[in-house]
């Protein structure tokens, strides 16, 4: 780590301190977690539309590859333009940093695949399985405080989105009907449990290092491995899907950035159950971009996603009114 001021614009100049300690002095607040996460909804979901737009023409890998070298060179070029030096974005956990970076490219890639054989809705759902799991996990590794608020909101969400998942199929005239489980489905399972892992593993990191550095370390270790692994079938995008291209970089990285910033203020166990708006936003995604017709109870699983967040914040905000 450099031990020379460093102004960023996630850093405030701090002389003598590193960029990792003035990240320390970031102050728990629940309206700024909850403004960045709502920033990183908003981008997972233009990336999760932009992903689909490419499916036609590239396969997961590629997808994965572009999404993070064209998120490389943005970040490089905004370092060279706010005469950010990599030295100071160095961690005092690298080990650490590549693990987590290796955990998300594989729900990354999982993510990608699922996201081409299963419908989009179905695929929502079940990655929002990763909250609960989060609320679960997080205790045990970080050491943060599992409430009742924060169990209520955690379920509530989790309900809403079975709802949602399930809406159309408990409205059939012929009864209710389970999903068609496929590897597809697995695909969709295993990135719910790499996301919450990477999601605790990222506010493990925070309490030392900036976002800046996050998404350093991710977009070189995503870039190199699925440049390596997807070799065989790398191709040039074609230039109807480029614009989709450049969406999936520019809004994966804003999603990234958001997110990272949101677990400064905020414990994963909090953060996470906010992203469950993400669930009725591709619902209306689907209904304007695809045609996808809503069903009455998708509307009831969205009012629960809602009000489970509705709870979250609540409990936040007369906990930090108590102190």
């Amino acid at each position: 780590m450099s031990s020379q001021p460093t102004a960023t614009p996630d850093n405030a100049p701090v002389p003598g301190a590193s960029v990792s300690a003035s990240h320390r002095r970031h102050q728990p607040d629940l309206w700024k977690a909850v403004g960045w996460t709502m920033v990183s909804v908003l981008a997972f979901t233009a990336t999760a539309i932009a992903g689909r737009s490419c499916r036609d023409h590239l396969t997961p890998m590629n997808m994965v590859f572009y999404r993070n070298f064209i998120s490389l060179v943005i970040l490089l070029a905004a370092f060279r333009w706010l005469g950010i030096s990599l030295s100071s974005l160095t961690s005092v956990q690298p080990w650490m940093q590549w693990g987590r970076a290796l955990l998300h490219f594989c729900g990354q890639w999982t993510w990608m695949t699922a996201l081409l054989m299963i419908p989009l809705i179905e695929l929502m759902a079940i990655e929002f399985t990763f909250p609960l799991l989060v609320a679960l996990l997080a205790p045990l590794l970080l050491g943060e405080q599992l409430t009742r608020t924060r169990i209520l909101g955690a379920l509530l969400g989790f309900a809403g989105t079975l709802v949602i998942l399930f809406a159309p199929y408990l409205q059939k005239a012929t009864g209710i009907a389970a999903p068609a489980f496929n590897s597809g489905t697995l695909f969709a399972m295993a990135c719910a449990v790499f996301f919450a892992l990477n999601l605790i593993g990222s506010r493990y990191l925070m309490r030392r290092d900036g976002p800046l550095t996050l998404l350093l370390f991710m977009t070189v270790n995503h870039s190199i491995l699925a440049f390596v692994l997807g070799f065989s079938s790398m191709k040039m995008p074609p230039a109807q899907v480029v614009p989709w291209v450049l969406v999936l970089g520019i809004a994966s990285l804003a999603a990234h950035f958001a997110l990272a910033r949101a677990l400064l203020y905020a414990d994963a166990v909090v953060v996470a159950p906010l992203d469950f708006v993400r669930v009725p936003l591709m619902v209306i995604a689907g209904v304007l971009l695809y045609n996808e017709p809503v069903q009455a109870l998708a509307l009831v699983g969205t009012l629960l996603v809602i009000g489970g967040n509705g709870i979250n914040i609540w409990g936040e905000h007369k906990t930090k009114q108590a102190r």
